[in-house]
């Protein structure tokens, strides 16, 4: 990539800045420290949440992109290589890269707090979309499978996203959840767990928005900014994401966060990180300055001592049945620490009651709409605070769910008060397009004594509005001001369709809904509502149960509401937008995919396609709709090379248009290392050009996810990193090369360059004018190779250094003085000749694997091997006999021993094991074992291949 150097300049320049300021930091945090909390009052959840807020508000806002100062320029340095200040490191995936800035195929910007929950258009009055405490360094594709998935715990059933060792941590694997991120599901149905190095970090970034952003508007410019408040309730989170809401927006987990909170305290990486951003913005996260205040704000705990009182019982409970649903509505708790409400549902009188819903409910009322028409269902519900105290239960509630499909039409929209004298009141009813209103009517019911006081008569056809969807809207004068009050739409049969209230809940003792309780709509005007304000249902779908009730806001009358959408047809023809960014690696056995997904709202999920020649013709080889954007392929045969695409499908069964193509060849297990640098430029008279290195290996070695990572002797750390993409061609019996530039390529005294394999392995660790040790990056800990020759200032442009001699692996080379170069081909004086003889074979398999089962793990024994060259060993799992094979662990080479976590009980796992070589190469595979894990095991194990 060229850069900009407008923008290169302007990042040294802030770069600069920082260091000066960050040189002062701790001194002059810790005089500013008092006044700049002087203001918080610890004396209340409230009280301290109100100050904090008027603490942190109203901070400087730098734009998202620019040729000044922006986002990528804060982010940059927040989010730096502590170990390396040229890099950065990536939040999810804890990998570390040179510093490119926009524009890069590595990284990106993460929103942890996503942008389409309440924030969703960037500009310059959008102050949460470039706000840099909730934004990460992150790596492109480990961004796009987060998506906008809430934070939450996972299971080792889930897709695993693995780390790397930089900075002290990651990289370790070690099963579920390992220092791994962990993943399943999309959008808001989905779960994102963070690994243990960076949870902590991402819940303090969340927490910081829930208290920053409270609505209202910035104090200097005006601008109006959303309320942000963290759930546990996903139907709130999936309700707030509407594409245009930018009024109250959900995300969570919260209980989670809490907990991640608790788990991963605040570290010097993280304070500095504030730091920084701190001296842009002008604002601070308090809760990385004060993490003990997390627990005043989210669990009412000022006083430092654990909460242990459970919140009163909810009181009130209610059950009316409806249309394929039953709807619950309850008294609300007062509680300051109130997390939620469990609902729970028995077919008899007086339980068993089991749990329903996919987590704490938020508001006082439950729509429960897995109900069989005719059948009988008893209700409970409990109150649950942050502290995980829950409630004993309310009083039983029971109701029969009714015949008939609830949504066919719905009251939409209606006003009832206003400043001044009442005027304009109406109702607004929505449904199918073309559904006839003649013989319908709306009945406006009082709640005090529960009688109807009037009857409207509704008459017209529903117009398409959009999404085979429309409204109505009838004048309704004199509807009445609630506390409570009801409204009830009857079809042309005399059925009550829906029966809802405002300002609390009633039961009807006459009319149409005699005997029916009202489902409370849960918001409200007041006689100081403006005129021309109504209260509207926002949301997207088809159907009452899809939307929520909103605010007062500006009425919409007889129109879609504001933070509307339907998307009732079954005949939308509009594909989705094309899947991009497709990219394919090779390991044993299998195929490991990776995407960007488009942004399609209705978006269902994806088909994967395979041809064995570019171009196709492609055959589907996924079952069902596959809902990550990513994909393992574990039909693939090792040596084949595969090409993909992949298609976008959304929920009408539209398909989008082939992603672009990408292929890979698949290695067995033992085969995939025989790879080396074969020939590398770095130095010559003037200033240096046409800086490279070359891979040999075996024609057929796909080296996409392959690594060249550039060391400073100087100290040890990473310098640059190059990504490696291409299959290794035929170039002499069965072997070639492949060169990659390496611009900056430094020029020793000493240097070195590491090979590092898709596994995250070192396959060779070379170095020029002397040998080091590493202290970051994949080699950390190695000592490199000193290759004995060198370039200089007076080497001739256009010459290498090259290894020469004939052989099939690295130790059959020597390496020469430098010579004219060879880039991409075959070196001088070098041959890949059939009748050589490995100086190196590969090591022995290991013999005598054992496998023992135990509680939700394997513990796996080998015999030693006694060859001198052994580096280590590989241990690969599967579950299926006879792979396909995922490595789980690289031993050192005295390692005889090891234990497999977080497994799943009942669930059979298959181990091999093959051992690796100080050259790099690798045996064949162990015999494979097996094992069962179970609850209160101690064997169970097939200790015997």
């Amino acid at each position: 990539m060229i850069p900009n150097t407008t923008r290169l300049v302007a990042r040294v320049r802030v770069t600069a800045l920082f260091v000066l300021a960050v040189s002062f930091a701790s001194f002059a945090w810790a005089q500013e420290e008092s006044s700049y909390y002087e203001t918080v009052d610890t004396s209340s959840p409230s009280a301290m949440r109100a100050s904090l807020h008027a603490i942190i508000d109203d901070h400087t806002r730098y734009p998202y992109t620019s040729s000044s100062i922006d986002t990528w320029d804060i982010l940059e340095i927040a989010d730096e290589d502590q170990d390396n200040t040229g890099n950065v490191i990536t939040v999810y995936r804890n990998a570390s890269y040179a510093k490119q800035g926009g524009g890069n195929t590595f990284y990106n910007r993460e929103h942890s707090w996503p942008k389409s929950y309440g924030f969703p258009n960037d500009g310059s009055s959008n102050y949460p979309y470039t706000d840099t405490h909730h934004l990460f360094i992150a790596d492109s594709g480990y961004n796009s499978s987060r998506s906008n998935k809430p934070f939450d715990t996972c299971s080792s059933s889930c897709s695993e996203k693995t780390t790397e060792n930089n900075n002290g941590r990651g990289g370790e694997g070690g099963g579920y959840p390992g220092d791994s991120n962990w993943t399943t599901g999309s959008y808001t149905a989905g779960t994102w767990e963070v690994w243990a190095g960076r949870r902590g970090d991402i819940a303090r970034a969340m927490m910081y928005m829930d208290v920053r952003y409270e609505g209202g508007t910035h104090g200097i410019t005006g601008v109006v900014e959303p309320d942000l408040v963290l759930t546990d309730d996903r139907a709130l989170m999936d309700a707030s994401n509407t594409g245009s809401n930018e009024l109250v927006a959900y995300m969570g987990l919260l209980s989670v966060l809490l907990q991640w909170h608790d788990e991963d305290p605040v570290d010097l990486i993280e304070f500095q990180r504030n730091e920084a951003i701190a001296s842009f913005q002008g604002n601070r996260n308090p809760f990385i300055d004060h993490p003990e205040w997390v627990d005043c704000v989210f669990r009412n705990q000022c006083d430092g001592t654990a909460d242990t009182t459970p919140p009163a019982v909810p009181g009130s409970l209610t059950a009316t049945g409806g249309p394929g649903h039953i709807n619950l509505d309850w008294a609300d708790n007062t509680e300051s620490d109130l997390a939620g409400y469990n609902v729970y549902r028995s077919a008899t009188s007086g339980g068993s009651y089991t749990l329903i819903g996919s987590g704490l409910v938020a508001d006082s009322a439950y729509q429960d709409k897995d109900v069989t028409a005719g059948t009988t269902y008893f209700y409970v519900v409990t109150a649950v605070d942050f502290s995980s105290n829950e409630s004993s239960s309310s009083n039983e509630a029971s109701a029969v769910a009714q015949e008939g499909v609830a949504g066919s039409a719905w009251i939409n929209e209606f006003h009832y008060d206003n400043d001044g004298t009442d005027s304009g009141e109406f109702v607004e009813v929505a449904g199918p397009a073309g559904l006839d209103l003649t013989g319908w009517s709306v009945v406006g019911y009082n709640g005090n004594g529960g009688t109807a006081y009037n009857s409207i008569s509704l008459s017209g056809t529903i117009a398409d509005q959009g999404g085979c969807t429309g409204t109505l809207a009838v004048d309704f004068t004199g509807l009445q001001n609630g506390a409570p009050d009801g409204i009830a739409l009857i079809d042309n049969g005399g059925a009550v369709v829906e029966f809802i209230s405002y300002e609390g809940t009633m039961t009807a003792a006459d009319g149409p809904a005699a005997g029916m309780s009202s489902q409370d709509v849960g918001v409200s005007e007041s006689a100081s509502t403006p005129v021309g304000y109504s209260l509207q249902l926002g949301g997207t779908g088809s159907g009452a149960v899809d939307f929520h009730w909103q605010p007062e806001q500006a009425d919409t009358y007889g129109q879609v509401n504001a933070g509307q959408q339907f998307d009732g047809c079954a005949s939308d023809t509009t594909p989705p937008s094309a899947v991009s960014d497709l990219s394919a690696s090779g390991l044993d056995q299998q195929v490991l995919l990776d995407w960007t997904a488009p942004a399609d709202a209705d978006l269902a999920g994806f088909d994967v396609y395979r041809a064995t020649s570019s171009g196709g013709p492609y055959d589907q080889i996924n079952g069902s709709l596959v809902t990550l954007s990513e994909f393992t392929d574990t039909s693939a045969s090792n040596g084949t090379t595969y090409y993909y695409v992949v298609t976008a499908v959304d929920d009408s069964g539209n398909v989008s248009s082939n992603s672009n193509e990408a292929s890979a060849t698949p290695q067995a297990v033992g085969t995939g290392g025989v790879a080396w640098i074969n020939e590398l430029h770095y130095d010559n008279e003037s200033t240096d050009v046409g800086e490279f290195v070359e891979i040999a290996a075996e024609a057929g070695l796909d080296l996409n996810g392959w690594q060249l990572v550039a060391y400073n002797g100087n100290g040890g750390a990473v310098y640059d990193t190059l990504n490696l993409s291409g299959t290794v061609p035929d170039l002499d019996n069965g072997f070639g090369v492949l060169a990659f530039d390496l611009p900056g390529l430094q020029n020793g005294s000493p240097d070195g360059i590491a090979l590092v394999d898709g596994l995250g392995d070192v396959v060779e660790f070379l170095s020029y004018e002397g040998s080091f040790t590493a202290v970051d990056g994949a080699a950390n800990g190695m000592s490199s190779v000193d290759i004995l020759v060198s370039e200089t200032s007076s080497t001739p442009i256009g010459w290498s250094l090259q290894r020469t001699g004939t052989g099939q692996t690295a130790a059959e080379f020597s390496w020469a003085d430098p010579q004219a170069d060879t880039y991409g081909s075959v070196n001088a004086g070098q041959s890949f000749g059939s009748d050589s003889t490995p100086v190196n074979d590969p090591p022995a398999a290991p013999t005598g694997l054992t496998a023992t089962a135990d509680h939700k793990r394997v513990e796996l024994t080998w015999d030693a091997n006694g060859e001198s060259d052994l580096a280590g060993y590989r241990l690969y799992r599967s579950q299926q006999s006879g792979g396909s094979y995922q490595l789980i662990a690289s031993l050192d080479a005295a390692d005889t021993a090891y234990s497999d976590t977080g497994l799943q009980n009942d669930q059979t796992y298959y181990y091999v094991l093959t051992a690796v070589d100080s050259g790099g190469l690798e045996s064949t595979a162990s015999s494979e074992v097996s094992a069962v894990p179970a609850k209160g095991s101690k064997g169970g194990g097939n200790g015997k291949p």
